[in-house]
């Protein structure tokens, strides 16, 4: 899949940053929190698209899917990023680390921690997988984080093989299954529904999906690059529940919940004020420390 998006990439030449004059969402009140809120919205996009492929294309996979959906949707973003002066997609990338590293740090106690049992890895394995990657094709702009306590030196040192092994599974994925994008929609087209979200937070965060060409742009190029055998739907959709993001099979559908990007929100809060750590280290103060706040973490005790 990564080798088709670089090609629609260089013909639809997309832009998913802030514009100057863009609106900004009450929920996003700056570049950097709308960059934090739709990264990690373009990466649970996509994991929920390596779900869909697997199951609408029959793929084989071996070892959990799970972590083959975590390893597309970030070798896709990557590849869809780099052309990027290094200011807007390292951040953009490690956005989403970070993530899970906050999510793991939220775990109120040690056995909801340890979920053994579970098919996805744990918080911090999904950090680690990330920043293994996104430094295995970064390696030159990311040097310092190696041997660091985000990226152990015995983890780094394979980093590089694992970035080039996801490329080559995206370069096979597009040789077997892709097709040249067509001329106009296709019949299977994949098509995004907006549900009316409740008043306030859902609001806000609807008008903010609804300024950015993102998500509508993404399931255009799967329309274009891939030959379903249903038609295939994207919904944001209102959840009453906890926080989610899902591929239903029965129904080909991807749901959305409003409420996901609010959690998102919620933890990029947690990061600005238990930020210490992090800043501590050069290269993450350098390409994060406006997003950790680290200027007002300075001299400030603690995680």
């Amino acid at each position: 899949m990564g080798v088709f998006f670089i090609r629609v990439a260089l013909v639809l030449a997309l832009s998913f940053s802030l514009q100057a004059g863009e609106a900004v969402s009450p929920v996003a009140k700056t570049k950097w929190e709308r960059d934090f809120l739709l990264a990690n919205l373009e990466f649970t996009l996509l994991h929920e698209f390596g779900h869909l492929l697997i199951e609408e294309l029959k793929l084989p996979v071996l070892g959990m899917e799970e972590d083959a959906a975590d390893r597309l949707a970030m070798i896709v973003m990557m590849t869809e990023h780099e052309k990027k002066s290094s200011a807007d997609f390292i951040p953009w990338l490690l956005s989403v680390a970070g993530r899970w590293y906050i999510a793991w740090e939220l775990k109120d106690s040690p056995e909801e921690k340890v979920v053994y049992w579970d098919n996805h890895n744990l918080e911090i394995q999904r950090f680690h997988n990330i920043v293994c990657l996104v430094f295995g094709g970064n390696a030159d702009l990311l040097e310092e984080m190696s041997d660091t306590e985000f990226l152990p030196f015995e983890r780094s040192v394979n980093c590089d093989y694992e970035y080039k092994q996801a490329l080559h599974a995206l370069a096979w994925l597009q040789s077997h299954y892709g097709q040249q994008p067509a001329v106009g929609l296709r019949a299977n087209a994949v098509k995004v529904i907006y549900k009316n979200p409740r008043e306030g937070e859902n609001r806000a965060i609807y008008d903010l999906l609804q300024s950015s060409p993102m998500v509508g742009k993404w399931a255009q190029r799967l329309s274009d690059s891939f030959k379903f055998p249903r038609p295939i739907r994207i919904e944001f959709d209102n959840c009453y529940a906890q926080p989610n993001a899902f591929w239903h099979a029965p129904t080909a559908s991807i749901t959305i919940c409003y409420e996901i990007l609010g959690h998102f929100m919620t933890m990029l809060e947690y990061r600005r004020q238990h930020s210490t750590k992090a800043c501590r280290i050069p290269i993450l103060r350098k390409h994060m420390g406006e997003v950790m706040n680290c200027s007002q973490t300075a001299g400030r005790a603690g995680p």
